[in-house]
């Protein structure tokens, strides 16, 4: 009889625990799933989904948590809602950021990078973004990789407007770009100096060079060469053309006989 009432309470113990361990799965199945994330711009971040103002910023490719996505309302647009997530920063800082300015990965063009209109080999090449330019992932099929920059990229780094091309949303295929977090910080630092740079503003155009001098002085960056060619391009520009002197015609010669 102690026998029989024994094993019934040890049934009863394992299903109450095979419930209760059911229940903690379900539970934790139904809790949205935290996911790293990268900011396309610096972005502002709230403490209240409905605050008017930020507390503190992200840097452009700035790497955070996702918790969790949540309806908020949009006070561009009367009436209708936006995504925002809110986000943990590795300072422990949590807020709410616009959800459509956030990608899956970060990377930074390290060779040069050939952009197609859609994923396949007979697609039409629309650009190739050169080293130094830091993009993300928007998707991904294959071989093939949907990328955003968030910027027009520039094909030269230069002034002329035919340098600077949209490429959003387009197709490539990732063999020369890194991931390596040091090489995308070094990659914004050169996007924000060539940005002061190309500036038409004497002022950012200054605070440009210097950045970019201070990028070659240092030589750590992967991108000196190409703050280098920068830098001289301006200087070549700049340089007066050589005076030479001015060719003499030889006077013609007249038939014989004319005054």
């Amino acid at each position: 009889m102690k026998y029989t009432k024994l094993k019934l309470i040890l049934a009863t113990a394992a299903a109450l625990s095979f419930a209760a361990c059911g229940k903690k799965k379900t539970e934790d199945a139904s809790k949205p799933q935290a996911k790293i994330a990268y900011a396309i711009y610096q972005l502002g971040v709230y403490d209240t989904t409905t605050a008017k103002k930020a507390s503190e910023w992200l840097n452009r490719a700035e790497m955070v948590t996702v918790l969790e996505t949540v309806k908020a309302p949009d006070p561009k647009n009367e009436g209708k809602t936006k995504e925002m997530a809110k986000i943990e920063r590795t300072t422990g800082k949590q807020g709410y950021v616009d959800a459509a300015s956030l990608e899956s990965k970060a990377f930074v063009v390290i060779g040069a990078l050939e952009v197609f209109n859609v994923n396949q080999a007979s697609a039409k090449k629309l650009a190739t973004v050169p080293a130094g330019h830091v993009g993300f992932v928007v998707e991904e099929k294959g071989d093939w990789v949907k990328v955003r920059f968030g910027y027009k990229v520039n094909e030269k780094w230069n002034n002329a407007a035919d340098s600077l091309k949209w490429v959003d949303q387009k197709w490539a295929q990732l063999s020369a770009v890194s991931y390596d977090p040091a090489a995308i910080g070094q990659g914004i630092e050169l996007e924000n100096a060539m940005r002061k740079y190309l500036d038409a503003d004497a002022a950012k155009k200054a605070a440009g060079k210097k950045e970019l001098e201070a990028i070659v002085n240092d030589g750590k960056s992967q991108f000196v060469s190409v703050a280098k060619d920068a830098l001289s391009a301006e200087a070549s520009a700049e340089k007066p053309a050589e005076n030479k002197p001015a060719e003499t015609k030889p006077a013609e010669g007249k038939p014989a006989g004319e005054n």
